[in-house]
């Protein structure tokens, strides 16, 4: 959840300089990197035609997850695109409960609610223009439909004889499948600042995909319906950080939903 939230907060300072699908493909390679280097020293196998076919398909939904993401915070405010996009939090904890058979108590499912209903608090703001906000929505939608199908095929992944190695094939088929925008990696927004740095380019990586990372180890160890809810609740530490240091208004409904999300977090970690 930190992870995400300091990586989606980055992310947004970046994306007014530069382009989404750049951002996305060249921090995820330098990001990656880190991981290719422990999957060789901890977990050097062969994968299997199973795992070569979910790390296929989870590569391909996550290309499309995180593109939709960084285009839909380069038309519109943090503060509202990271809430919306964590709702895929709805899709997984669904799909978790009719595909992988989980199940939960009463007191969990009222707090996971709880922790819903703090989301979409901090996602309701009209402000700005509304036609690159109604974009920013829908890309916003898209990536949280796909993520929390992708939530399950890397629950999959997770469980598999070779995580580390899963994890690895899955963030490189992610990169190859981003491969065919290279003709779009040159083309940066007009701006009179100076130009985004690999430097930091390759710190949100770092963050992000430890993000990633963290959630893998996550599922691999809870179940999708605690352990989602607790990650996607990110948008509590951009909202915040973008209330600091990008100015963005933080309404008094928002506060709220940030407090409910803390508290919900506390509540579910302390009953799971």
């Amino acid at each position: 959840m930190l992870g995400f939230g300091v990586a989606d907060f980055i992310a947004k300072t970046i994306l007014s300089r530069t382009n989404a699908l750049r951002t996305a493909l060249i921090s995820q390679s330098i990001g990656t990197l880190l991981y290719l280097g422990v999957a060789i020293v901890y977990d050097l196998a062969v994968p299997d035609n199973t795992l070569l076919f979910l790390t296929l398909i989870s590569g391909a939904l996550s290309a499309v997850v995180l593109s939709s993401y960084y285009l839909a915070l380069s038309l519109g405010k943090a503060s509202l695109v990271s809430p919306i996009t964590s709702c895929l939090n709805v899709v997984a904890v669904v799909l978790s409960l009719l595909v992988l058979g989980e199940t939960l108590t009463g007191p969990q499912l009222s707090v996971i609610a709880a922790v819903f209903c703090g989301i979409i608090l901090v996602a309701f703001d009209r402000s700005g223009n509304e036609s690159s906000r109604n974009v920013s929505i829908l890309f916003a939608l898209l990536a949280a439909l796909l993520g929390g199908g992708n939530v399950i095929i890397q629950k999959w992944i997770a469980e598999s004889g070779h995580y580390l190695m899963g994890f690895f094939l899955t963030r490189a088929f992610m990169l190859c499948f981003m491969l065919p925008f290279m003709p779009q990696l040159g083309r940066n927004k007009q701006s009179t600042e100076k130009p985004v740095s690999y430097q930091k380019m390759g710190l949100l990586g770092l963050i992000d995909v430890s993000g990633f990372f963290a959630w893998y180890i996550g599922l691999r160890e809870g179940l999708v319906s605690v352990v989602t809810p607790i990650v996607t609740s990110c948008p509590a530490v951009t909202v915040i950080l973008a209330h600091l240091f990008l100015n963005e208004r933080v309404r008094l409904h928002q506060r709220v939903g940030i407090a409910t999300i803390i508290a919900g977090i506390v509540i579910l970690s302390a009953i799971s």
